[in-house]
């Protein structure tokens, strides 16, 4: 049991050595990108909202 522990663990860095990390750079242009892609789709979801709020009660 503790071997193939040891043997997980072992594997886990070899492979984590692998991993082509992203620059400070590129990580804060993928962030930028996920909060205005967010913040767009909010928007489009409250208009649309807000659109089918004023039909639903001008028919009620």
């Amino acid at each position: 049991m503790i071997e193939s522990i040891k043997k997980f663990v072992e594997d886990v860095r070899k492979e984590m050595n692998k991993v082509a990390w992203p620059t400070r750079e590129q990580l804060r242009e993928a962030t930028t990108i996920v909060i205005v892609t967010c913040l767009v789709v909010a928007l489009c979801v409250y208009v649309i909202d807000t659109g089918m709020t004023l039909v639903m009660k001008s028919l009620f």
